[in-house]
């Protein structure tokens, strides 16, 4: 389960948008596809956090997100995950069978992140009204693959290597986005309501690879989040054995309750691709962490103990053999207002970004990580 609030856009509303405007601007400065071909990509680890918070929640000033990112890089971190979120890009239908994006969201969130160099590891969701399958429910899985896959397709080719955003905003040294996370935990019914239902989701990542790839063929295009990847593949394989050689990266979220079980959950992941013949598809860690709050919460571990645990985790991802190429923590800052809200203390961060002992060993573990050489296999 995923541990982040993921608002959508009538939740956001104009304060959210006068956030993103101000910081437009802000001050200072894989493997191989076997269908399409591919530049080689680097196989090293990316480090980095998840940064919703920051964009989604309109609690968060301009100042207060520029002082987090300057934080966040100054440990060594090089990557920030957070949504592409669909429902505010293209919030109408299309007319006349044209669609017509809004880019001052993610706009926003690319050149806050370029300013502080660090690189935009989006997540393509989530479904507008007009498009979802079910308007009523929150989260309802899209209605249309093409119309979803039109939104990844324009994405790319705003974000990605010599795409429109880097071409309007030269003032900003380009970070392209390289990977895409298509949906987040689609194997979770509260992301993919009101249940998972691997062969939708099956179709909707081959639209979406299909889409991100004529935009940019260098592009990995990566199975969303999973909880439960040994459950979930083999019905997303059953539905469309094609994707055994089309899937170029999945996506894993490993939450468990220390260091040692979270990198029992990465190897499973690794034993169930290896099994099904995907021995060269790499995994990617994109959601692992611990919330301080209140005692006794899913994934709860006390204060005093959790920088042991991220160093710990990191460092044994790092040396794992489980062909990772992206361990990204969850989460950088969050509000911490509500102290029985479990979600509001799984950041590392504090809300005014002065550091603190999970950062101080966030920041040591990416120093040690980088000098770490693989165990081996998985």
């Amino acid at each position: 389960m995923t541990r982040g609030r993921w608002l959508g856009a009538a939740a956001l509303g104009l304060a959210a948008l006068a956030v993103v405007l101000a910081i437009v601007l802000p001050t200072g400065a894989g493997r191989r596809r076997r269908v399409l071909p591919r530049t080689p990509i680097s196989t090293a680890i990316a480090y980095g956090a998840n940064v919703n918070w920051l964009f989604d929640d309109v609690s968060y000033t301009s100042a207060e997100i520029t002082a987090q990112l300057a934080e966040l890089r100054a440990t060594g971190a090089t990557i920030a995950r957070t949504d592409a979120l669909w429902e505010r890009t293209e919030p109408a239908p299309p007319h006349d069978g044209v669609h017509h994006y809004d880019w001052a969201f993610d706009d926003g969130i690319v050149s806050a992140l370029a300013a502080h160099d660090l690189r935009w590891f989006p997540i393509v969701d989530y479904a507008p009204a007009w498009a979802s399958l079910d308007p009523s429910v929150l989260h309802s899985p899209p209605a249309s693959d093409a119309n979803y896959a039109a939104f990844a397709g324009a994405l790319a080719a705003r974000y990605g290597p010599g795409g429109a955003f880097w071409r309007e905003h030269p003032q900003l040294t380009p970070l392209p986005v390289q990977a895409y996370e298509i949906w987040n935990e689609p194997d979770n019914p509260e992301f993919w309501a009101p249940e998972p239902n691997p062969p939708a989701y099956a179709g909707l990542y081959a639209a979406a690879s299909t889409a991100i790839n004529a935009a940019d063929p260098s592009a990995v295009v990566l199975v969303g989040g999973l909880t439960n990847p040994p459950g979930f593949i083999p019905a997303m394989l059953t539905a469309d054995p094609s994707l055994r050689d089309r899937i170029e990266g999945v996506a894993i979220h490993p939450y468990a309750y220390d260091p040692a079980a979270l990198l029992g959950r990465v190897a499973r992941a690794r034993a169930a691709l290896d099994a099904y013949g995907m021995t060269q598809v790499p995994l990617y860690v994109t959601e692992f962490g611990w919330t301080t709050s209140p005692r006794g919460s899913l994934d709860y571990v006390p204060a005093r103990q959790r920088p042991g645990y991220i160093e710990s985790a990191i460092q044994q991802l790092a040396a794992s053999g489980c062909d990772l190429r992206s361990v990204i923590l969850y989460t950088w800052a969050t509000p911490e207002l509500g102290p029985g809200d479990s979600q509001e203390w799984y950041g590392i961060d504090p809300p005014a970004a002065t550091g603190g002992p999970d950062v101080s060993a966030f920041a040591s573990a990416l120093r040690a990580a980088q000098s770490t050489p693989s165990a081996g296999s998985c």
